[in-house]
C-alpha cells in the first residue's frame, strides 16, 4: 500500500493543471488516468477549446504556455450575427486596448505542454491505462484500489475525470442534467478567404454554427451545433454536399468552405452536480458540470475550477493547516459554484432566445443586439466578464493590477 497526499483522478487539461499547481508544495501527488498519456502525434487541431486571456495567465504560471502558444492561433475580433434577423454583435481587441481576445488551442496540445512540465516533478506520479476499481472513504483517508491489485490511501482525492466522471458515481454525488437536444459536428476546413484571425459565431434556426481560426490563415475549426435530425442529415452527406451546406449556413462570410478533416458529431448535454464533495473527495471542471459550447467558456470554467482549488490548498499548506478539511473544501464548493451556475443560466437563456422563432421575439432579439452593439460601455462590460479580467478569479488568473490574496 503506499500513502499519498493527493490523488487526482482524470489526466485532462484540468487535472494536469492542478497537478501542476500543486507540485512546487512538495507533496506526494499520484495522477491516475484511463487513457494512453498525451503524445505530440494526436495534436491535429480536431478538438479545439478557446482559451481566455485568464487561463493564459493560470497557464504561463504552470510554465506551460509557451508550448501551448506555439500552435495556437490568437484572435483579435469577434463577430456574431443571427442567420434569421439583422441580429450582430462585433468585439475587437484594439477598441479594449488589447493585443488578442484569445487562442484556439488544440486540446491535446494543451495535454502535451502539461504532461512534459509535471515530468520534471519528481513528487508528481503519474498513472495511464489505469483502472479504479473502487474507492472506499474512512474519516481520514481514501482507499483506492487500481489495476486489480494496488492500493493508494490518499488524504484527498479530486475527480477530474470529465462528464462520466467514475468518482463522482462512487461518490453517489447527485447529478442534475438535461439533454440539449442538439449534437456539435466539429472538422477542420479550408476557407477560401483568410479568416484574419477573428472567431465567427452565426445562430442559425437549428443551432450555432462557430468558425474558429486555425494557424493556417485559410483553415477553421467548426462547431456546428444543430437538432439530432439535422445533425444526422449533415453527416449522411457526400463531402461536395456537405460543403455546400457549411458554405450557405456561414453566409459566405469566408468565401467557399470545404472540409479538410471528415466531420465528427457528439451529443450536447447540461450536467452539475448539486453536491461537489464528500469527506475527502472533491469534484472539479466536468465532472462537476459541462455546458453547451457555444461561447466557448467550458475549458476557461474547469481551469478556474482547478486555480480556485489550488489557490485554497496552498494557502493551507503555507499556513499550516490540514489541506482536506471539509471546511475548506466547502469554502472552494462555494466559490465555484456561483460561477458555474452564472455561466449555466447565461448559456441556456442564450439557447432558448436564439432558437425562438416567434417574429416578434426576433425582432426584440435583434433590436436588443444591435443596441448592445453600438454601446461601447457595455461591450466593455461583457467582453471583460468573457476573457477573464473581471469577477471572482482565482489570483493565478487575475490582471496583475487585481491579484489579491483570498481569506
Amino acid at each position: 500500500m503506499q500513502n499519498v497526499d493527493i490523488t487526482v483522478v482524470g489526466a485532462g487539461s484540468a487535472g494536469l493543471t492542478l497537478a501542476l499547481l500543486l507540485a512546487p508544495l512538495g507533496l506526494s501527488i499520484v495522477v491516475l488516468e484511463h487513457g494512453n498519456a498525451p503524445h505530440s502525434d494526436n495534436i491535429n487541431h480536431q478538438r479545439v477549446s478557446a482559451l481566455n486571456p485568464a487561463s493564459m495567465r493560470l497557464l504561463s504560471h504552470t510554465g506551460a504556455w509557451p508550448a501551448i502558444a506555439a500552435t495556437a492561433q490568437s484572435y483579435s475580433r469577434m463577430q456574431v450575427w443571427d442567420a434569421d434577423s439583422f441580429a450582430n454583435i462585433e468585439f475587437d481587441a484594439a477598441n479594449e486596448r488589447l493585443e488578442q481576445l484569445g487562442w484556439i488551442c488544440d486540446n491535446e496540445q494543451i495535454r502535451v505542454a502539461l504532461y512534459r512540465q509535471l515530468q520534471q516533478h519528481k513528487n508528481v506520479r503519474l498513472e495511464f491505462n489505469c483502472s479504479i476499481n473502487s474507492l472506499v472513504q474512512s474519516e481520514r483517508d481514501v482507499l483506492i484500489n487500481i489495476n486489480q491489485q494496488q492500493l493508494l490511501l490518499s488524504r484527498l482525492l479530486v475527480g477530474a475525470d470529465g462528464v462520466n466522471s467514475l468518482v463522482r458515481s462512487s461518490m453517489q454525488l447527485p447529478l442534475t442534467h438535461w439533454d440539449y437536444e442538439q449534437q456539435a459536428i466539429v472538422a477542420t476546413i479550408t476557407t477560401q478567404l483568410p479568416h484574419n484571425k477573428t472567431a465567427r459565431q452565426v445562430f442559425l434556426p437549428t443551432g450555432p454554427l462557430a468558425l474558429l481560426p486555425l494557424p493556417d490563415s485559410q483553415q477553421c475549426s467548426i462547431v456546428w451545433s444543430c437538432n439530432p435530425e439535422r445533425a444526422a442529415e449533415l453527416l449522411a452527406m457526400p463531402a461536395e454536399q456537405f460543403n455546400q451546406a457549411l458554405t450557405a449556413a456561414s453566409n459566405s462570410v469566408l468565401g467557399v468552405l470545404q472540409l479538410h478533416t471528415q466531420p465528427k458529431a457528439f451529443g450536447l448535454k447540461m450536467r452539475y452536480a448539486s453536491s461537489w464533495l464528500r469527506g475527502r473527495v472533491v469534484l472539479v471542471a466536468d465532472a462537476a458540470h459541462s455546458i453547451h459550447p457555444l461561447a466557448g467558456q467550458g475549458m476557461n470554467l474547469g481551469l478556474m475550477d482547478v486555480a480556485a482549488l489550488a489557490e485554497l490548498i496552498t494557502q493551507a499548506v503555507e499556513d499550516g493547516n490540514d489541506f482536506s478539511e471539509t471546511r475548506l473544501l466547502r469554502r472552494y464548493e462555494r466559490w465555484r459554484k456561483a460561477e458555474a451556475q452564472t455561466l449555466i443560466v447565461a448559456m441556456e437563456a442564450f439557447k432558448r432566445g436564439f432558437s425562438n422563432k416567434q417574429p416578434m421575439f426576433k425582432l426584440v432579439r435583434a433590436v436588443g443586439m444591435s443596441s448592445i452593439n453600438q454601446a461601447p460601455w457595455f461591450k466593455s462590460k461583457i467582453i471583460a466578464a468573457a476573457l477573464g479580467n473581471s469577477g471572482d478569479l482565482p489570483k493565478l488568473a487575475q490582471p496583475e493590477t487585481k491579484v489579491t490574496r483570498r481569506g
